[in-house]
C-alpha cells in the first residue's frame, strides 16, 4: 500500500518508527512485511510513531502518532495530513509544480506554435490570442479550486511566481471566501 505521484517517479509509503527514532526493520515473522501496522508489538517491536518515506530514498524528518486500528487517521491520505502531506510536499519539491505530462504538453504546444509562426504566422497569432483569452479564466478557476482545497495564498503566490500579496490582490476578488 502506498501512493504514486503523477510523474510515476515517486512512490510514497508510511514507515513505522520505533521509540529510539529508528525505522522498524521488516517483520521477519510476517515474511519481511514493511507495513507500519505490522509493527504492533505482537511479533515485532511496537511502533511509537510513523513517518513518510519515498522509493527515491527520501525520508520525512517529522513523525506522526500512530492511531492503532485507524489506518486513515495514521496515514492522513484522505485528510491530506500527516505522512501523506509530508510525502506530497516532498514530491512537489522534488518534481516541481508541473506533472511530467503537463510539461510535455506545454512544450509541444510551444513548439507547434513556433513552427506555425514560420509557415503560417497569422494562424500562429490566432493560437496565441486564443491562449491569451483562455488563460485568465483558467487561472481564476484554478486559484478558486486551490482555495477550496485550503491552499494558502502564500503557496498560490509561490506557484504563480509572485508574492502572497500579489496573488491575493490579483485573484482574491474572484473568490467566495
Amino acid at each position: 500500500m502506498g501512493w504514486m505521484d503523477e510523474s510515476g517517479r515517486h512512490e510514497g509509503r508510511v514507515v513505522a518508527v520505533l521509540a529510539d527514532g529508528l525505522e522498524a526493520a521488516p517483520v521477519a515473522a510476517l515474511d519481511g512485511s514493511t507495513y507500519w501496522w505490522d509493527s504492533d508489538g505482537t511479533v515485532s517491536e511496537r511502533a511509537a510513531a510513523v513517518k513518510a518515506a519515498c522509493c527515491c530514498g527520501w525520508r520525512a524528518a517529522d513523525t506522526h502518532p500512530v492511531v492503532w486500528g485507524d489506518v486513515e487517521a495514521t496515514e492522513g491520505e484522505h485528510t491530506r495530513t500527516g505522512p501523506f502531506a509530508d510525502w506530497e510536499y516532498h514530491v512537489t519539491t522534488a518534481e516541481g509544480l508541473l506533472p511530467h505530462d503537463v510539461e510535455e504538453m506545454l512544450t509541444a504546444l510551444q513548439d507547434r506554435i513556433g513552427e506555425l509562426s514560420h509557415t503560417r504566422p497569422v494562424t500562429a497569432l490566432r493560437a496565441v490570442a486564443r491562449l491569451q483569452d483562455t488563460l485568465p479564466a483558467l487561472a481564476i478557476e484554478t486559484v478558486r479550486h486551490a482555495r477550496t482545497s485550503l491552499v494558502t495564498w502564500e503557496a498560490i503566490g509561490a506557484a504563480l511566481g509572485c508574492t502572497r500579496q500579489s496573488a491575493h490582490e490579483r485573484y482574491g476578488r474572484h473568490m467566495k471566501e
